[in-house]
């Protein structure tokens, strides 16, 4: 009897059999399932062997008619920036992935600035085998402990059948008001087991009414008892919806709007004659003083992280109606008097219509307008083009650079602005006329956002063109995804508002102690560095260049950037400081 010889298998046979699908469906193709079913249109990410799985089902469906693209960023604090600006402008969550350890440590800043924010972000993160957990593993972390100070819901998912699940729970509870980021954490071995419990259809949310018909008339009642009603709109009352409403209740009372930075853009063009600025740092602009002299405020989706209400609230002497899709945050400078809580344009129509059935709201006194027109007057000095005597030598004036911005951009621009003194000039100047047309990080004021925004913008068609503002200081903490912007094809132009120093903290230490301490950096060549990554590079040193510059510029392929040399030593006066004396009277 002859014994057939053993034969090892060929390489390539061998290759094969490691390689060959595991019967059924992945846990993490079921991820891709709920992404694609949630209209997800991009994943933001940073890939690593413990999120690979994920990386891989992604990979598989690239350019399938409905699929998620996948953006390979250079870090994932960056990652979750550009999740984050499409939460905020889609209203649907910008979704990060990001390997275990570090990857998912890195997302901590993004995270919670989206948090504090209310911008909508799902986070997938990858993690060691469950059976590494209680070990001193590589890259073995209490993740979930981490992610739940910087989230609105963080979880772990430890069994394929519950993958689905969890995902579609993030998405549930990243749009859940007060929105934020929702994280997943995903072993790998849990991602690669395979599961027959998927979610291929969106689970809707159910629909909210408005607020209750007695607090609505209660609210009416208030307003028609006021003197000097004013509203103050903050970071919530940037749906559509909500800016149409409140178009019509501005129409039908002629009340006056302060916002908060994150609201800026809800008044429109037509109706500007309601619009008396931004408040949120020094108290010291028109609104400001719209706030001091109201006997009632209607604070529509305001959110204290903002700008809290011991600030415009002196004396606790004002009236407030809270209007909100969230109970107030109560504090000893905020007690409404009633809360309207419930879809924000559906209870403003409501109270509309109430205040219609009862006569509207009576006209202001003589003195009331004359405080009204006052300050509307001193926000459109505070508009101007700048100093016409500045000496350029010394860099340009910060007010004419965004006077220059303004000039050179259509209404239908997204803008989006770093933390820095160049955030300050730019909330205080730049006029816009659409909501969510000018971001801000104004919760928890973090540098590096605008230049990933700019990416998730143009990404997103949020707005044509798309420009973003950043300091010298700031612009470095993001540049290096200039490299992405050019990889992807995102087109926009980056401004640099350049002094050399961390001017926003400089000015407050001037203030507060006399000198500055450890805000003073070093020069580089920004139109170098830009063109190192494939991008377009620019410098402006005379103010009459800076519009036809940045309509070139704006008019370019992929990413610009312009270096502008700004003049920031009068920024202690400018920016700094309480309200005169003489404009409370």
């Amino acid at each position: 009897m002859s014994i057939a010889p053993v034969l090892a298998p060929s390489p390539a046979a061998a290759n094969a059999a490691v390689t060959a699908p595991p019967v059924g469906t992945r846990a993490a193709d079921r991820v891709v399932e709920v992404l694609r079913a949630h209209g997800v249109r991009w994943v933001f990410g940073v890939p690593g062997a413990k999120i690979d799985p994920v990386f891989d089902a992604l990979a598989a469906v690239q350019g399938v008619a409905g699929a998620p693209q996948l953006i390979t960023c250079r870090t994932e604090q960056n990652a979750v920036f550009m999740a984050a600006a499409v939460g905020r402008l889609t209203g649907i969550p910008g979704v990060v992935l990001v390997t275990s350890g570090p990857g998912t440590a890195n997302l901590a800043t993004g995270l919670l600035t989206a948090t504090t924010e209310g911008d909508p972000v799902v986070a997938i993160c990858g993690a060691v085998s469950r059976s590494q957990h209680l070990k001193r593993a590589h890259q073995a972390m209490d993740a979930v402990g981490m992610l739940q100070t910087v989230t609105v819901s963080a979880a772990e998912v430890t069994a394929a059948d519950n993958v689905a699940e969890a995902i579609v729970n993030a998405f549930r509870a990243a749009t859940r008001e007060p929105r934020g980021a929702a994280a997943v954490v995903l072993p790998y071995d849990v991602s690669t087991a395979t599961t027959a419990v998927g979610f291929t259809e969106p689970i809707v949310p159910a629909a909210v009414g408005g607020a209750a018909a007695a607090s609505v008339d209660r609210a009416a009642a208030l307003l028609r008892e006021a003197r000097f009603p004013v509203v103050l709109a903050g970071a919530r009352s940037g749906d559509p919806r909500t800016v149409d409403a409140l178009h019509a209740l501005l129409r039908a009372t002629g009340l006056p709007v302060v916002e908060t930075f994150q609201a800026a853009g809800i008044i429109s063009r037509d109706l500007e004659d309601h619009y008396l600025g931004r408040v949120g740092f020094a108290r010291n602009q028109p609104g400001d003083v719209l706030l001091h002299h109201a006997d009632l405020v209607l604070t529509l989706g305001y959110d204290p992280v903002e700008f809290v209400p011991a600030e415009w609230n002196l004396g606790k002497e004002r009236r407030i109606v809270h209007v909100d899709t969230v109970a107030a945050d109560i504090d000893n400078d905020y007690r409404p008097d009633v809360e309207l809580l419930g879809d924000l344009a559906t209870t403003l129509t409501d109270l509309t219509r109430t205040l219609h059935t009862r006569g509207g709201i009576p006209q202001r006194d003589a003195a009331t307008a004359v405080i009204v027109e006052r300050e509307r007057t001193r926000l459109a000095e505070n508009t101007d083009l700048g100093d016409p005597h500045h000496d350029d030598a010394f860099g340009l004036d910060p007010v004419a650079v965004v006077a220059g911005i303004r000039a050179a951009l259509p209404d239908e621009a997204t803008v989006l602005c770093d933390v820095g003194s160049n955030y300050l000039y730019m909330a205080r100047h730049f006029r816009t006329y659409r909501p969510r047309s000018l971001m801000f990080s104004n919760g928890q004021q973090t540098l590096g956002v605008a230049l990933p925004w700019a990416i998730a913008a143009s990404l997103a068609d949020a707005g044509d063109p798309v420009l973003s503002v950043s300091g010298d200081g700031g612009f470095l903490y993001s540049a290096v995804e200039l490299e992405t912007a050019v990889r992807v094809g995102a087109s926009f132009t980056h401004i640099v508002f350049n002094d050399s120093a961390y001017d926003m903290v400089a000015f407050q230490q001037v203030e507060k102690y006399g000198r500055t301490a450890a805000v003073e950096l070093g020069a580089y060549d920004v139109v170098a560095f830009a063109e190192s990554f494939g991008a377009h590079g620019h410098r402006v040193t005379r103010v009459e260049d800076l519009v036809p510059t940045i309509v070139a510029a704006l008019a370019e392929p992929g990413p610009s950037v312009i270096d502008v040399p700004v003049d920031y030593r009068d920024n202690l006066r400018r920016l700094g400081g309480d309200l005169l004396a003489d404009v409370l009277l």
